[in-house]
């Protein structure tokens, strides 16, 4: 009698434990997201193209970013200058985005009197930079013939290049530092006493 009531408890036990881990189980599932049921076959990854019923299957669109692919230029050495911040090459206007570019026409004086004619210079500052070279660039804003753009040739950033030897002036904020040291150095539109005080140089027409 007591064999058999031990035999009758043991498997009594045996029955609520598998009940136990098949609740484990369901709740298990819930918790990631999982239907309880039985496990599929069916493989979770495959490198193969897969057909999708839109009416039977309704599974989640993942977006996707773009890939910004570089901007490779080689403007010819008759690529054309207009100032030191914006050149023209193939029918195509490009325009430095972190640059503002000195008046072509600007002459520059020191306190000394010394007298530079610093806006042609700067123009050709460019020039020397863009034209015959390789250039890699991000396209950051396009319309119609203009592309505005940062571009570096053999490793140098040109508007960094260009606001470093004073051939044109920081419009945005990375380049700033840049700026005031070559203000400090007096290099290139610098050396005028009023774009030193102005913290900027104004159009050759307002002297």
């Amino acid at each position: 009698m007591t064999r058999r009531r031990s035999i009758e408890v043991r498997k009594g036990t045996g029955r609520w434990a598998a009940i136990f881990a098949l609740l484990l189980a369901v709740a298990a599932a819930h918790a990631t997201g999982l239907e309880p049921g039985p496990v599929s076959d069916d493989p979770i990854w495959t490198d193969k193209p897969v057909r999708i019923d839109r009416k039977t299957q309704a599974y989640e669109r993942l977006a996707v970013e773009p890939v910004l692919v570089p901007l490779r230029l080689h403007p010819t050495t008759r690529a054309t200058a207009f100032d030191s911040a914006s050149f023209a090459d193939r029918g195509r206007l490009y325009v430095l985005t972190d640059a503002v570019p000195v008046d072509p026409k600007r002459f520059c004086r020191d306190t000394d009197g010394s007298v530079a004619v610093c806006g042609q210079k700067a123009r050709i500052a460019l020039k020397r930079l863009v034209a015959g070279k390789g250039l890699t660039c991000k396209e950051d804003i396009r319309f119609a013939g203009v592309s505005f753009v940062t571009c570096s040739a053999g490793g140098r950033d040109l508007a960094e290049t260009l606001v470093a030897s004073g051939a044109a002036s920081a419009a945005t904020p990375r380049l700033v530092r840049v700026q005031e040291d070559a203000m400090q150095r007096k290099a290139g539109i610098w050396m005028d006493a009023e774009c030193r005080a102005r913290g900027r140089c104004p159009s050759a027409g307002r002297r």
